[in-house]
């Protein structure tokens, strides 16, 4: 999807067990996603960080990068 030099790290939503030992997802608060943010740009300042403050329609040309890739597959 993108660069492999720039890992994406989508961090909108976690995975978070249940009581029958499963796993569900579940979203991520703002204040959760400020720390896990900060925490991965320290770690890896390439990365590319995905949060609630992206906009959907920002991320359209991710999609039209997807299809294309596809495409030439």
């Amino acid at each position: 999807m993108f660069s492999k030099k720039h890992p994406t790290i989508y961090i909108t939503h976690k995975s978070v067990p249940t009581w029958y030992g499963g796993a569900k997802v579940v979203a991520t608060t703002k204040s959760e996603q400020r720390k896990l943010k900060a925490e991965i740009l320290k770690r890896n300042p390439k990365a590319v960080v995905i949060d609630c403050t992206v906009k959907e329609k920002d991320l359209g040309w991710i999609d039209k990068i997807e299809e294309f890739d596809a495409f030439i597959d």
